[in-house]
């Protein structure tokens, strides 16, 4: 599972679009962009791990520049939604295609040299009369048994979009291995509850739920938040960061229990703190994330931000 704001590398993928952001929008309209970003507690900062490169005008995201070794292009829409990600390596191109109704995700396609080997569809709540219309129910995940059963075991060969984007290959190719599907097998499917507030689409989420119906089993996640810590991520599709881009706030607390055939198997907690300097009035983007995990003795991991001011 990728956690918040710390070496999960996906989190690189936030700064999408900037223009207007209206509520029913899935736009990425930060107050602070990213420039750089460091995951590692001793820093070597002049070399960060990623690197954000913007048009003429600082306002779209064209490029995330990797550990200096390769790079993620970004093309928009008209609307200034993203259209597509593509990373071209020595020996094949990768690429994620993103499909959109009214600015809000519909779907996402993940391709190699053109096959699809995964595609993540978006429920919406579609009552009108409902003030939480258009925010996500449930993300059907489907992946494609060829390509984990013998491209990833045989061929060794490793993915960077693939990876920073979604990041985990191995416990799918166990689990697509179960499987007698020729077709795009449904992998997992993801539920939201949300915390009650002013936001229409994008609250903090106060519980994900992971069904995996092939190995039996559920992971759900409880989350409990930082009332003035902001989230420099809120607002962006669901795509570059699981769900991290629709907590407003962001979490002091993570607890995760896994259930294999009605059992619990696996219990995990998770510690969140922030420092850093307000850059926005009362908005507090923290420069430096630490998080702790009950599973490796509470050792603290840190990811460093650096902003475009």
């Amino acid at each position: 599972m990728k956690k918040y704001l710390f070496p999960l590398t996906v989190i690189i993928l936030a700064t999408v679009a900037f223009s207007s952001c209206k509520p029913d929008e899935e736009i990425y309209n930060p107050k602070c962009k990213i420039s750089k970003i460091w995951y590692r507690s001793n820093s070597d900062w002049d070399h960060p791990n990623e690197h954000f490169i913007y048009d003429s005008k600082g306002k779209q995201l064209q490029e995330i520049v990797i550990d200096s070794a390769y790079s993620f292009q970004f093309s928009y829409n008209k609307d200034n939604t993203v259209s597509q990600i593509v990373h071209v390596g020595e020996d094949y191109t990768e690429s994620i295609a993103f499909q959109w109704t009214d600015q809000l995700l519909d779907k996402m396609t993940y391709t190699i040299d053109g096959a699809v080997r995964l595609e993540y569809t978006f429920h919406r709540h579609t009552d009108k009369k409902d003030p939480a219309k258009g925010r996500i129910d449930y993300i059907e995940e489907m992946y494609d048994r060829e390509f984990y059963d013998q491209y990833f075991w045989k061929s060794g060969k490793r993915h960077p979009l693939y990876d920073h984007v979604f990041g985990n290959y191995e416990q799918i190719a166990e689990v697509v291995a179960k499987s007698d599907s020729k077709d795009l097998m449904l992998y997992s499917v993801k539920r939201f509850t949300y915390d009650p507030g002013k936001h229409k689409n994008y609250e903090n989420i106060s519980t994900y739920v992971e069904e995996f119906p092939i190995s039996q089993t559920v992971v759900t996640h409880t989350f409990t938040y930082a009332p003035k810590q902001y989230n420099p991520f809120y607002g962006l599709p669901f795509a570059y960061a699981e769900a991290k881009g629709y907590y407003y706030n962001l979490p002091q607390t993570e607890h995760v229990e896994t259930y294999v055939a009605g059992s619990l198997s696996k219990v995990v907690d998770y510690t969140y703190s922030y420092d850093g300097v307000n850059y926005l009035n009362d908005k507090g983007y923290p420069r430096e994330f630490v998080t702790r995990s009950s599973e490796n003795g509470n050792i603290p991991i840190h990811t460093y931000i650096l902003y475009k001011k």
